[in-house]
């Protein structure tokens, strides 16, 4: 996937290196983690006032962050250091399980969340693109993939905030492949648990008959990062 202006993130080492770092607990089992200081205060405005302040643990160079999950500060952690992200799943569509290529979908969408919550639009940016172009070539036929389809949806709904348009597109993504949901094990729970979703999704009842596509992601100064532009033709 190409980089431009929105997605890229180019980490100026100097600026950094010898000013000391943190030490991050990270989820449930405080996983203990390093980073430069200054490079996660100049990365996001809520990391910044973990990292400056003068409570105990900003003194002592501590952030718990008990809520976020292991493996995504992971991702994050290599974005910060190296502008890009990638975990072992990451290789050739072609190459992946049916379950893989979903799994590493449901990644993506955890760093948009993530994004969003610490306010790292050029992650948000990344995250969204690599999402859209694993999603694109895939075409989901078994009970494998009606899985991994509810597994995204239901953590989209259930974590970005009612505007961000990827759930727009989750929906329409979603009636295009009803005939298959409707036979998948949790999606009529996945109705009755996420209103917003089955609002959308009744605005296709009978289905979309062609796959619904996105135009990428395009950041304008005088427009809000989430705006995008959604098409779906059926």
């Amino acid at each position: 996937m190409p980089n431009n202006s929105s997605t890229k993130h180019s980490p100026k080492y100097k600026d950094f290196l010898f000013d000391g770092t943190v030490t991050l607990y990270v989820g449930q089992d405080s996983k203990r983690m390093e980073i430069h200081k200054k490079l996660l205060a100049s990365i996001s405005p809520e990391f910044d006032k973990h990292v400056n302040n003068d409570m105990k643990e900003a003194i002592e160079g501590i952030i718990r962050l008990p809520d976020e999950g292991e493996e995504v500060f992971t991702l994050f952690t290599k974005w910060a250091y190296t502008g890009d992200y990638s975990h072992e799943d990451d290789t050739r569509l072609a190459t992946k399980t049916k379950k893989s290529q979903w799994l590493s979908l449901h990644k993506h969408l955890q760093l948009c969340v993530f994004s969003d919550k610490f306010n790292i639009p050029t992650l948000k940016q990344l995250a969204e693109s690599k999402f859209h172009a694993e999603i694109g070539p895939v075409d989901p036929k078994g009970k494998e993939d009606g899985a991994g389809l509810v597994l995204v949806i239901d953590y989209a709904y259930d974590n970005l905030p009612s505007s961000d348009p990827l759930l727009k597109f989750l929906a329409q993504y979603a009636s295009w492949k009803l005939e298959l949901l409707r036979g998948t094990a949790g999606f009529e729970e996945l109705i009755l648990a996420r209103p917003e979703f089955l609002k959308e999704l009744l605005m296709h009842l009978k289905g979309l008959s062609i796959k619904p596509t996105s135009i990428a992601p395009q950041i304008h100064p005088t427009h809000d990062r989430r705006e995008r532009i959604f098409r779906a033709s059926g």
